[in-house]
């Protein structure tokens, strides 16, 4: 993530990554499969970019998805690129 770019100590970054990281977790559909979960709950994991590459996972290994390996591939590409662009902005502003 940027925001260690955006941060003086090391401990603001531990605290940000620790509100961050459990909800992601916790949406994404790793504890439990998004099907038969209320629609306001799928919209909320359909948000999180973990959630797509856990149903990539889960398709791979047991051949039950909720996206499809394409959708899948596609979030996680454009994630990808999105947070490598605005990183490598944000860390180029960085005087060593």
């Amino acid at each position: 993530m940027e925001f260690q770019s955006l941060l003086e100590d090391m401990q603001g970054f531990q605290m940000i990554m620790n509100f961050l990281v459990m909800p992601i977790f916790f949406l994404s559909g790793a504890l439990f499969p998004l099907a038969g979960l209320p629609d306001s709950i799928v919209t909320i994991a359909s948000l999180n970019p973990l959630t797509f590459g856990v149903d990539g996972l889960r398709g791979a290994l047991i051949g039950q998805m909720h996206f499809g390996f394409i959708t899948d591939f596609a979030v996680l590409s454009g994630i990808t690129a999105l947070f490598l662009v605005v990183g490598s902005y944000l860390f180029s502003k960085i005087e060593i």
